[in-house]
């Protein structure tokens, strides 16, 4: 088939590899265009984008590149992964299978920009990925194939994406077949969807009073992005990896704790141990390292909404 692949983030690397490598004719690619990144202005191209620049494929960056050029009535099948914008309806009718989406949960559930991070952050034990054919509506068309993934208590968003990235090719390959086949995707059962909606940044700072578990969750669904994050003496404060102890809390919600060479934040329960932790504008480091370099035993971890 002729193929047209749109996405932007690294999840869709392995199969833009695999199409590429494949019997297929990967014809193009559409990404975002390129966009300044943290503090910095320069425009840095997407992953995506690098990886056609790499290749020489023809590279696209708005919907109007292809109409312009009447590219997608001479396709086949376009195969997105994050490509981070809606297709308006008439554009999703106009290659011969139309395009099919690779969406990274249990349809219907976790419906949106963010399913893996608002799965994680609630606790889920299995997500998984879903592909399935795109309509007008928000991850709810049909759906060709679904495959369960488990999450483990110690995986961030970042790890769980790069994982389920690399089962995508073989679920592709399986779903190629079925469109060849003309095999009729099964209809998603909209009474038991939920949402998923993009993280905001005002969530992404920790409330000290919850669950020791509940921030643990909290921590692994914000990295790599946006971070959660605290306050300490005004500045703020990003955390990448905690473990939840079996000590409980006897101090005021936030304060901290260093014992034998680690470093504790009291919750609501337990004790939560800090891993891995960076201040504001500097390098990420241990939680010990993190607490030497403060040179003090009595502050604590704000808890701050503004």
């Amino acid at each position: 088939m002729r193929i047209l692949f749109a996405g932007t983030p690294e999840v869709g690397i392995p199969t833009l590899e695999w199409i590429d490598s494949s019997a297929h004719d990967l014809v193009g690619i559409l990404t975002r265009p390129a966009a300044a990144q943290g503090r910095s202005s320069a425009l840095i191209d997407s992953p995506a984008a690098q990886f056609a620049m790499n290749k020489s494929i023809n590279l696209y960056t708005s919907l109007e590149d292809l109409t312009s050029e009447d590219l997608l009535s001479s396709i086949d099948l376009v195969v997105v992964i994050a490509y981070g914008a809606l297709i308006p309806k008439d554009i999703l009718e106009i290659p011969k299978h139309g395009w099919i989406n690779v969406h990274f949960s249990l349809l219907p559930k976790y419906r949106g920009a963010a399913p893996v991070q608002r799965a994680i952050w609630s606790g889920e034990s299995n997500s998984g990925i879903s592909i399935f054919q795109l309509d007008a509506g928000m991850d709810t068309g049909p759906i060709y194939l679904k495959k369960t993934v488990s999450i483990g208590e110690v995986h961030s968003s970042g790890e769980c994406l790069e994982m389920m990235s690399k089962l995508v090719p073989d679920m592709l390959a399986e779903t190629l077949m079925k469109i060849q086949n003309l095999e009729t995707p099964t209809p998603q059962d909209n009474s038991i969807s939920t949402l998923a909606p993009k993280i905001n940044k005002l969530e992404s700072r920790i409330n000290w009073s919850d669950s020791a578990t509940s921030i643990r969750n909290m921590v692994r669904a914000l990295n790599p992005s946006p971070r959660a994050k605290s306050t300490f003496r005004d500045n703020d404060v990003f955390f990448y990896e905690v473990k939840v102890s079996d000590v409980k809390s006897e101090k005021e919600s936030g304060s901290i704790t260093y014992e034998n060479h680690r470093l504790f934040a009291a919750t609501n329960d337990f004790e939560l141990e800090i891993v891995k932790i960076q201040s504001s504008g500097k390098n990420m480091m241990s939680g010990a390292e993190w607490f030497r370099g403060i040179q003090a035993k009595d502050d604590s971890l704000e808890i701050r909404y503004v």
